[in-house]
């Protein structure tokens, strides 16, 4: 089995745990610095007959209550479908002429800076997520490009781990989009690499393993330009501000900002989503992924993302699949 490699800076660290293929490191101290190499987932309510084929008595007290009942579920079943549409229309970024952004390489996860048994357990529900979504996953032997990172110094960390590594950040946004992510005191922050790829993988020149990017012109008016490809995902906790969460929350978000690229400052209303569980008192916190966010990730990576109707069909599986 050949063994993931990763320099080190500043404190020392322990070999990726080789346990059941899983890969994660134990990071030794609270200033503890990782540098990695990363180039490289009804029923209709029964209307009855309508009124023109039959004459119902008006006097029927029962069939009033009937048509109110009937009426009214139809009521909510829009209202739902509304919510619907409208959680997933915030939390999309959906540029001009492209795709939303997915992952269109196999996913290779790695957790950092978490004791063996923790390690392995985000590690784990990542992996489930990603599996349950259909999103690729990469074999037991790969090159890590999910990586996540707990630490008590994040800026710290990171600073350091982008002069060793000059390509860790694609520069779309320019350096003061990278200085801003790594500034921030969000307590998960999350970067995604992510590059323009011709619908169907046609030609281009190499941006990560096994993608291939650049900008083509379909001719067609039913597919994108190009599509949007994740090929590196870098998640950041900060564990001076995750107080009161418990490893299921976190791996459950991370997967959930980490498998769909998620617009910040989402106005969520009041849909029932793991993204609410920094923006709820800790009673009220979710506990993990909903079911809308399930719906949500499978329709995602359910849909062609060629296809320029993909918002609307991501739309409506998560109706077939939510509203009764």
């Amino acid at each position: 089995m050949v063994q993931q490699s990763a320099a080190s800076v500043g404190a020392p660290y322990r070999s990726p745990i080789k346990s059941g293929g899983v890969r994660a490191l134990i990071l030794l101290g609270a200033s503890a610095v990782v540098v990695l190499s990363l180039f490289s987932a009804g029923a209709t309510a029964d209307q009855g007959p309508s009124s023109e084929s039959v004459q119902q008595p008006v006097a029927e007290p029962g069939n009033a209550t009937l048509d109110t009942v009937t009426v009214e579920g139809q009521r909510q079943r829009e209202l739902l479908e509304d919510r619907i549409s409208a959680f997933v229309s915030s939390i999309t970024l959906n540029p001009r002429q492209e795709a939303l952004a997915r992952w269109q390489v196999p996913i290779c996860p790695l957790v950092a800076g978490l004791p063996r048994d923790r390690g392995e357990s985000v590690f784990g529900r990542v992996s489930q997520v990603a599996r349950d979504a259909g999103s690729p996953l990469a074999p037991q032997e790969c090159s890590p490009n999910f990586i996540v990172i707990m630490t008590r110094e994040p800026e710290a960390m990171l600073r350091k781990w982008w002069s060793q590594n000059h390509r860790l950040f694609n520069k779309d946004r320019g350096t003061g989009g990278i200085n801003r992510f790594i500034g921030t005191a969000e307590p998960i922050r999350v970067w995604y690499n992510a590059c323009s790829q011709a619908p169907g993988w046609t030609k281009s020149s190499e941006m990560g393993r096994g993608l291939r990017c650049g900008t083509w012109e379909s001719g067609s008016r039913l597919t994108w330009d190009v599509v949007s490809a994740i090929y590196t995902v870098i998640v950041v906790v900060d564990l001076r501000r995750i107080a009161g969460l418990n490893d299921g929350q976190l791996a459950d978000y991370i997967a959930m900002v980490g498998l769909a690229q998620i617009r910040k400052n989402s106005e969520l209303g009041t849909a029932p989503t793991i993204l609410r569980l920094f923006a709820e008192p800790d009673v009220a916190r979710p506990q993990g992924l909903s079911g809308w966010d399930q719906a949500f990730l499978k329709s995602l990576y359910g849909t062609d993302s060629g296809d320029v109707t993909q918002l609307s069909q991501i739309k409506h599986r998560m109706k077939r699949d939510l509203v009764p």
